[in-house]
């Protein structure tokens, strides 16, 4: 993968001449394993270590009759254990599988932003729930020139990751719930589809006050800006001035200026240059 996809509204062309990317707070995530009556069931591991069973072993071991205890060894106790190991493993999961998770609390990761990106541009889903019924645009990024890939979760509180699909919970931490969702049983459902870069407000380029909430502005790689892709319901006017713009700014001469359009016999969206 060599390409990432960030959609944008109508004001697409406002972020690309102020050169910043705008980042939701969790809150307003849609997601509907993001909400608060959402139960997660804990992953349990289907094998336990050897130091694991062993201490197990030791614990049901003590809590032995003492007259009991007097008459096996530990080490005797422990061989007859292991033929039912598998049994006793199936016991401690069916168990394990009936507690849950700390239920997700947006509030805990109120001081970070986010920010999506997909490995398409041509699900006309994405456009008419990102990219303003097809009056928006598509900003195609080069992962080669921008910092995204940096793990620097500790570094430069930023995280970046696809959004996988789990069967069951195992939350590490509160960002855990942000890239992880519940699995489902589409084949036509790609674990890389969506991509989240998650950036703390205090590392924000510019932090500017909107109607008593904080919201944080990053500097969007323009170096990273491979092409710009607008919309089928863009009007070819709109369509000159953003290329108009492109080309005569330093930082986007480089970018090509693409229109999605669909294609009437495949029915799917296809690139066309803006003339």
């Amino acid at each position: 993968m060599n390409s990432l996809y960030c959609f944008l509204g109508v004001e697409g062309l406002i972020f690309l001449k102020r050169g910043y990317l705008p980042s939701l707070p969790v809150t307003q995530l849609s997601d509907p394993w993001l909400q608060p009556q959402t139960v997660y069931q804990k992953q349990v591991e289907p094998k336990l270590s050897a130091e694991s069973f062993h201490q197990y072993l030791q614990q049901q071991y003590k809590e032995l009759p003492e007259n009991l205890r007097t008459m096996i060894s530990f080490e005797y106790f422990k061989q007859q254990s292991l033929s039912k190991r598998e049994q006793i493993e199936q016991s401690l999961m069916a168990k394990g599988q009936q507690g849950t998770a700390k239920i997700f609390d947006c509030e805990a990761l109120s001081d970070w932003r986010l920010l999506s990106f997909y490995s398409t541009w041509q699900a006309v889903s994405l456009w008419q729930q990102f990219g303003a019924a097809g009056q928006g645009m598509v900003i195609e990024f080069d992962l080669s020139k921008t910092d995204f890939e940096d793990d620097s979760y500790n570094h430069h509180a930023q995280h970046f990751a696809n959004v996988r699909s789990v069967q069951h919970w195992q939350p590490l931490d509160d960002l855990y719930y942000l890239f992880h969702r519940p699995y489902c049983d589409d084949k036509n459902t790609r674990e890389d589809y969506e991509w989240r870069l998650a950036r703390k407000v205090n590392a924000a380029n510019r932090q500017i006050e909107v109607q008593g909430a904080v919201r944080a502005m990053y500097r969007l790689p323009t170096k990273a800006v491979s092409r710009v892709i607008l919309g089928y319901g863009c009007s070819s006017e709109y369509c000159q001035q953003v290329k108009l713009y492109l080309s005569k700014d330093i930082h986007y001469r480089h970018s090509e200026c693409m229109q999605a359009q669909l294609d009437p016999q495949t029915m799917r969206l296809q690139l066309v240059p803006v003339i």
